[in-house]
């Protein structure tokens, strides 16, 4: 098997996932750092398992996409409950196997672009610098991968949108990563 590219931006998504779990906090940031890394894991092992990119990709993105906006929400204003939560989950995970047997990639993709606007708005709305770029990227990471695939550009784009979630929770702290609109 051939080291090519889309090997090293699994193995980057693999040292993404570890550094969120951990240094990131909360539960759903952990979640999502686990699903990344099984999809690191089977991209890494799609060369000797033909299709097993795309079978865990579909059901793991959604998931990680709301994953990754429950996070942001929680660690930019106050957790979702958790009803609300777990609905939104479950109709991420059926999109996943809406997209997994047949009805094209897009309802799989559809929830991890619409996470990425919904952390993207939710820090803009807090000022958070950090957490506004994680928010872009994990919208450019569904670009991607509607795009491409499972290919180098959506994993690398994943790997930075996790470090910055869980980079979030370190410099949210610091008045750096705060903008500020008033003179």
């Amino acid at each position: 098997m051939n080291i090519d590219s889309t090997l090293i931006a699994a193995a980057l998504l693999l040292a993404a996932s570890l550094y969120a779990v951990l240094c990131g906090e909360g539960v759903y940031l952990r979640f999502a750092a686990a699903l990344c890394a099984a999809l690191a894991v089977a991209v890494g092992a799609g060369g000797f398992v033909p299709g097993l990119e795309a079978a865990v990709a579909l059901p793991a993105l959604p998931l990680i996409g709301v994953a990754l906006a429950l996070s942001a929400i929680a660690r930019l204003s106050r957790p979702v409950p958790a009803l609300p939560a777990t609905l939104a989950l479950v109709l991420a995970l059926g999109g996943g196997f809406a997209g997994l047997f047949g009805a094209g990639p897009v309802f799989a993709l559809l929830p991890l672009l619409l996470c990425g606007l919904v952390a993207t708005i939710a820090a803009l709305s807090r000022g958070n610098v950090t957490a506004t770029l994680a928010g872009a990227l994990l919208t450019a990471a569904a670009c991607a991968f509607l795009a491409r695939g499972v290919a180098l550009p959506g994993l690398v784009l994943l790997a930075s949108a996790l470090g910055g979630f869980a980079l979030q929770t370190r410099a949210s702290n610091s008045s750096a990563s705060r903008l500020s609109f008033s003179p």
